[in-house]
């Protein structure tokens, strides 16, 4: 589902779209699970904050699942 809510951002003709960073509007998104990667909200957010800023950190524009443990 984030996959492809990313692709349709992607390929959407935003006006000025073009003049952004990447020449296109982009999103990048974390995803976590509540029991597979985090046993409460703290743990939660930290695995989807996690997942989020290597999404950024890996040229933007990205879908990245959150690893067991990662913090």
């Amino acid at each position: 589902m984030a996959e492809s809510f990313r692709q349709r951002v992607a390929e959407f003709p935003f006006e000025h779209g073009y003049t952004q960073p990447l020449g296109m509007v982009s999103v990048s998104v974390g995803v976590a699970t509540y029991r597979g990667d985090g046993s409460d909200d703290a743990t939660l957010i930290q695995q989807v904050d996690a997942a989020l800023c290597r999404a950024k950190h890996n040229r933007r524009n990205r879908v990245e699942v959150a690893a067991v443990g990662e913090e």
